[in-house]
Parts: C-alpha cells; structure tokens; sequence
C-alpha cells in the first residue's frame, strides 16, 4: 500500500510541475502577443514625415511647393524658390458632448437642523464619428513672411505681379512679403 501511495505522490507532483510550465509558457506567449497587438497601428493613421520635419514644417514645405508652382505659371516669372514662414500649426475645434447634472437635497435631522447638499456632475466628451473626431473648424496657421525669389523679378511689372499674387493667395499685409530676383551662377 506504501508503495502506491508513494507512485501516486510522484505522478501528481509530476502533473503539477508540468502544468506549471505550461501555464508559465502560455502567459508568456500571452504577453508577448499583447506587447506586440499594442504597438501596432492601423496603417491608415500612420503618416510618414522624414524625423527631423514637424507637422510644422511640413505645412510651410507644402505651402512653398504650391506658391511655387503657380507663380511659375505667371508669365515671365521663370522658375522660382519660396520661403513661408508660419507662427503657428493649424488649430483644430473638436465637437464636444457637454452635459451637466445638479442634484440638490435637504435633510432635516431629529433635532430639527437642516442640512442642504448639492452635488454637480460634469461630463466633457469629444464626439468620435468613426474612429475620428469631429470637428467644428479649422483655422489656417497665420503667416509671418513670405520671400519669392524668381528669374524674372528684375523686371518691375513682373515683380509687382508676383507680390499681388501672393498677397492675394495668402491674404497677408504687404510689409510681410518680398519679391527678389534670382541670381544666376
């Protein structure tokens, strides 16, 4: 009987030990995939921008290629290089879900003292529509300066041409802008 009692101890502690590592092995299995679900994005959202570029700028980069390529367009302007410079990124106003609840209550005790609680609950939430969130508006990062130089600001007309052009795109007061002619090499 001894000796039953003593193969049976050894075949539970057997199973014990081997659920024990197989436990151990599929937590760790387990964290690794969590690890790894946890650091992956949709590739969607994911945008790439070289790592020393900003959102910042690359908006202004964006802005000078545009400018660029339709001040090239302009006779007489040849090719051209633009300067943007911007105070600030572009401001974003998310929808919200604003609720407010007031719950006032009076108590009277037993010796005729009354007590009034109030007790004011607010809830602050931006509207998700999808994955994104909603937006009221946007508003356009303001300008500081704008330098053009081109081939053909040597002659006056084009140059006023050019300087209307990009107080008119822009919407920019005169004193930020200037229209100067490349020099060649």
């Amino acid at each position: 009987m001894g000796f039953f009692k003593q193969v049976i101890t050894e075949k539970i502690t057997l199973a014990v030990i081997l659920l024990v590592i197989v436990a151990a092995i599929l937590i760790f299995t387990s964290q690794e995939d969590q690890s790894a679900a946890s650091v992956q994005l949709p590739a969607e959202t994911v945008t790439a921008v070289p790592e020393n570029e900003s959102g910042f700028t690359a908006l202004e980069k964006q802005l000078e290629e545009k400018l660029a390529a339709n001040l090239e367009k302009i006779q007489g302007v040849g090719k051209t290089k633009v300067l943007v410079t911007l105070i600030s990124d572009v401001k974003k106003q998310y929808a919200r879900d604003e609720s407010v609840t007031k719950k006032t209550s009076k108590e009277t005790d037993k010796d005729g003292g009354t007590r009034e609680t109030e007790e004011v609950t607010q809830n602050n939430k931006i509207v998700v529509v999808g994955e994104n969130a909603l937006i009221i508006t946007e508003e356009r990062p303001q300008v500081t300066g704008v330098l053009v130089i081109a081939q053909g600001a040597s002659d006056p007309k084009i140059k006023e041409q050019v300087f209307e052009a990009v107080r008119t795109l822009l919407n920019i007061e005169p004193a930020k802008i200037s229209v100067v002619p490349m020099g060649g090499v």
